[in-house]
């Protein structure tokens, strides 16, 4: 059942229908917003304007407002001012969206001009929906109360007996509030929550009922404003804790509107027990933390496990008196030891599922060059951040591994030969990561002769140049090689690989 149903067999004032206004001025983003926001009960009316905007709220009252920071004309900010500046919309709660200023003196100037909250492209659709919902629910419950005031406004001329039945019958816990403090009255569910009589609630001050909860002199919940900005940023509304007559606490949504009744300003704090809402949210933020513990623990567990694995293999190496056989045993060991650092690189990182490109490369090739060709003049220069899930990072790994080991056997020339170099004549082995929108490039280039003209075709029988091609294909890599000047392999990720 609709609110405005409910409201309706309640015999309580109906809703207007909820409306919430779209300004972008790209038909395509509105289409997109449309479709996230398709669950909430709410008419979405777009303008791609914001003298269109202005228009439309000529002609209707909006629930909310969300609007492009950015636009032709009259942009996002000078449309908020002009729309909170005008007394008949001055209430209605903004929300900016933007792709394109995400730093934090735009977010700042978002906040200063008056917007409710300020949300950066790509947005969790969930999330968006979860804001839009309270600020609905807001609206909702801010014009129920207006429409109650203006009924009971025509009936005082008579008596003011409405608005105490109506006060008295509502579902909500309601509050009637001094300038001082204390309780002027309260309702049946009121006195359910706190487990008073309401005689008894009386007695009590505000403060007693809410102990973190303080109204300043103006009547508004003064700690709210220390805590608005973090809330805004978790995207809740504020919880505070209500005590009852036994001693037992709630966590409860505290809401406060005032009015005047008979010449009196009076304050109504409305009262919304959330605590199993709140015991549920942190019951999932427990589960979460212990999961990403755990998970922690089964990367550091297969890090070690592939290093025994490593260990093993060249204490096996170590007793080998065939060379054939210790060279093959230490490829392995190579092998093993690139999958290790995945899973390294995950258990330090903050990310459990991906993995930074750069800083894996520099460790692996480190280690390798290390291992193969001590004194190694190695240069990686990577794009920050450039990522890749834990999916392509094993046999991306691998595939790297098989390159660079290559290059340290085979691609490195002595320096004192008088030779053009196209890693430069201060770098034995470069490495480069760029990522751009269509792709991500790793080129790995050394010094020396290059590949025979056949190394590189198709039925190539090297076992490193078939594990190459296989690995590629795997992650749907295109593969290259120029090798004029020192050898150049050269792979491109799509961007489904890396981000």
């Amino acid at each position: 059942m609709s609110p405005r149903d409910l409201h309706r067999t309640r015999g309580l004032p109906v809703l207007e229908e909820a409306l919430i206004l779209a300004v972008d001025d790209t038909p395509a983003n509105l289409v997109a917003l449309e479709r996230v926001l398709g669950s909430i009960e709410a008419r979405i009316i777009r303008a791609s304007s914001g003298e269109e905007a202005l228009a439309l709220c000529l002609r209707h009252r909006f629930a909310l407002a969300i609007l492009d920071v950015q636009m032709p004309g009259m942009d996002g900010y000078e449309l908020a001012e002009i729309l909170l500046g005008d007394p008949a919309t001055s209430r209605t709660p903004i929300i900016f969206m933007t792709a394109a200023f995400f730093d934090e003196r735009h977010i700042f100037k978002g906040y200063v001009t008056g917007a409710v909250d300020y949300i950066i492209k790509p947005y969790n659709p969930e999330m968006l929906q979860a804001k839009v919902r309270v600020f609905l629910e807001l609206a909702q419950q801010r014009q129920q109360l207006e429409q109650m005031l203006i009924e009971r406004n025509r009936a005082l001329d008579a008596s003011e007996d409405r608005f105490d039945d109506l006060f008295e019958l509502a579902p909500q816990a309601l509050l009637m509030g001094r300038p001082d403090g204390s309780i002027q009255q309260s309702n049946v569910a009121a006195a359910a929550l706190f487990g008073y009589s309401q005689e008894g609630l009386k007695a009590c001050q505000i403060g007693d009922l809410l102990p973190d909860f303080r109204l300043s002199a103006a009547g508004l919940p003064a700690s709210t404003l220390e805590n608005t900005a973090d809330l805004r940023d978790l995207g809740e509304v504020p919880t505070w804790t209500a005590r009852r007559r036994d001693g037992g606490t709630l966590r409860v949504e505290v809401r406060v509107s005032h009015t005047e009744i008979g010449g009196q300003t009076r304050t109504l704090i409305s009262v919304t027990d959330v605590s199993e809402r709140v015991r549920a949210f942190e019951s999932v933020q427990r589960s979460l933390r212990e999961k990403e513990v755990l998970l922690k623990e089964v990367h550091h567990r297969v890090k070690n496990n592939l290093q025994v694995v490593s260990s093993l293999l060249g204490l096996q190496s170590a007793k080998s008196t065939a060379e054939e056989v210790q060279v093959i045993l230490e490829d392995c060991v190579g092998r093993v030891r690139s999958m290790a650092i995945v899973h390294e690189q995950l258990y330090g990182s903050d990310s459990l599922s991906e993995i930074n490109l750069g800083e894996y490369v520099r460790s692996l090739g480190d280690i390798l060059c290390g291992t193969y060709a001590a004194g190694t003049r190695l240069v990686v220069n990577a794009d920050e951040n450039v990522k890749v899930s834990i999916e392509v990072a094993t046999p991306l790994g691998l595939l790297l591994n098989e390159i660079i080991t290559n290059a340290l056997k085979h691609g490195l020339l002595p320096r004192q030969l008088e030779r053009r170099r196209r890693t430069g004549p201060h770098c034995d082995l470069l490495i480069e990561i760029r990522s751009g929108a269509e792709s991500t490039d790793i080129v790995i280039t050394d010094s020396g002769p290059g590949l025979p003209e056949n190394a590189t075709r198709q039925n190539s029988t090297s076992i490193g140049m078939e594990l190459i091609r296989g690995l590629s294909r795997q992650i749907g890599a295109a593969l290259s090689f120029h090798s004029e000047d020192g050898l150049q392999v050269a792979l491109k990720l799509a961007p489904a690989c890396a981000d």
